[in-house]
């Protein structure tokens, strides 16, 4: 009786520790990480360019829900608008949703909240290194975003 306790008890275990879409098996939840977004040029469309620097950056996720904030030190588009500061990723699938900046001037959504796509994260155990992607689909640009986060 006791092993089919035992039993029962790390079925539940595995069951509730499992992760979710585009979760990485072992990241901790809602645990607030440190690290760097990578320097990286957006694909150009009619004629448009877009860029993000290399910068200090934060990342959480909400656990199992459909949220995560990250942070930027520098989004330029042509020169004409700069986005800064925390970011909230809502997901509406496993791997694309909108992010919308939170601290912007008066921008047309289509800036302030664009979509994103291709979302992953993927998380190393031993390293506790948890790296994530996705790309923001400005009007004029589609941005490639890498960011590499360790545990504060």
């Amino acid at each position: 009786m006791r092993n089919l306790y035992l039993f029962a008890g790390a079925i539940l275990l595995l069951g509730l520790g499992s992760p979710g879409p585009a979760r990485a098996q072992g990241y901790p939840p809602d645990q607030l990480l440190g690290g760097e977004v990578r320097l990286a040029v957006g694909a150009v469309q009619f004629g448009g360019s877009c860029y993000v620097n290399r910068g200090n950056s934060q990342f959480q996720r909400n656990g199992p829900g459909p949220k995560a904030v990250i942070s930027f030190d520098e989004i330029v588009d042509n020169a004409i608008w700069e986005l800064r500061g925390q970011a909230v990723l809502t997901f509406a699938t496993a791997t694309s949703g909108i992010i919308r900046f939170k601290q912007v001037p008066a921008l047309p959504a289509a800036v302030s909240s664009p979509p994103f796509l291709n979302y992953t994260q993927t998380y190393d155990a031993v390293s506790q290194r948890l790296v994530v992607t996705f790309s923001i689909v400005f009007p004029d640009c589609t941005l490639p975003v890498l960011a590499v986060f360790d545990p504060a």
